[in-house]
């Protein structure tokens, strides 16, 4: 995440297949007919690819998609990686009479430039712990293992390389493949558009506000508007902090808002390493009471 990185989610209750061939064409279409014709002909970068780099001189700012909730709209130049991990993170909840608490490991995200404006990413949680207690019964239970694999492909149709604003898209399909205990043993997924912009003082924003497809409490397929936003600013030399707020909001009756404020900070390391570390408070009753996390991101 350049701290500064809007996103809206758009995920539709479509299958989901179909949606990533429709993606897959219009987005790889729509981005030399959206893109500024300025930035065009200044930045072409239209000749690298996953298997011709681009050079270290023309390489963009570091950007990561963590360790906020909002996403970038800048996307990995072409035939560059870059691995974004939660090394580790804390979770506490407590709802109906029971205490659930969450330790994840190696939470990690790889990312490939595939062309200039587009990318690859592959998401998935290494190992997890969950412990549940019942705090009148005393009864615990506990369990551990992989979470699901998430796969996503954005686009960015400007301000990829200049510009006050930046505006992509991507798309995203959660693989049922956690562990036992884990997961809800179905399919998930979504679209969502992506937005940033550079305010004055140096202040960066990130709004998001889409539409998600997931799976409720029932085992069934439930919507949820999403919505978010997040500003950021450097505190002093490479040390940058952020402040958000995050809402889902179920479209059915059967569901419940989640509401979180994150805050978090973030160092950068020289031009290709960042260590960020954060605090996300839930504010509704529906919301995780607690998240902590520590992370890191390398470019290469």
């Amino acid at each position: 995440m350049k701290i500064s990185a809007s996103r809206i989610h758009f995920h539709t209750p479509c299958p989901i297949s179909k949606i990533l061939a429709v993606f897959a064409t219009v987005s790889l279409t729509s981005t030399y007919l959206l893109a500024d014709p300025a930035e065009k002909s200044a930045t072409d970068k239209s000749a690298y690819d996953l298997m011709h780099p681009t050079p270290d001189s023309l390489l963009r700012d570091f950007d990561t998609d963590r360790p906020d909730k909002t996403n970038s709209p800048h996307t990995l130049d072409a035939g560059r990686f870059q691995l974004e991990a939660g090394i580790i993170g804390y979770t506490r909840n407590k709802e109906s009479g029971v205490r659930t608490q969450n330790v994840s490991w190696a939470d990690t995200m790889l990312r490939a430039g595939l062309t200039s404006s587009t990318e690859l990413q592959l998401e998935i949680p290494f190992f997890q712990t969950q412990s549940d207690k019942g705090l009148t019964t005393g009864k615990s239970d506990r369990s551990g293992g992989i979470g699901d694999l998430t796969a996503i492909l954005k686009t960015n149709f400007w301000g990829n390389d200049s510009g006050d604003t930046a505006c992509g898209i991507e798309l995203f399909v959660t693989a049922p493949t956690a562990s036992h205990n884990f997961g809800n043993k179905k399919a998930e997924g979504g679209a969502l558009f992506l937005l940033g912009f550079k305010l004055p003082q140096d202040f960066d924003l990130g709004i998001n506000s889409g539409v998600n497809l997931v799976v409720d409490d029932d085992n069934d397929y439930d919507s949820q508007i999403v919505d978010s936003i997040s500003v950021s600013h450097t505190i002093v030399g490479p040390l940058s902090g952020y402040l958000e707020f995050y809402s889902a909001v179920p479209t059915s009756d059967a569901g419940n808002w989640e509401g979180s404020v994150d805050v978090g900070l973030l160092l950068m390391l020289g031009k290709n390493f960042q260590l960020d570390s954060g605090v996300n408070f839930g504010v509704t009753r529906s919301a995780d009471d607690l998240m902590t996390f520590f992370g890191a991101s390398y470019r290469f």
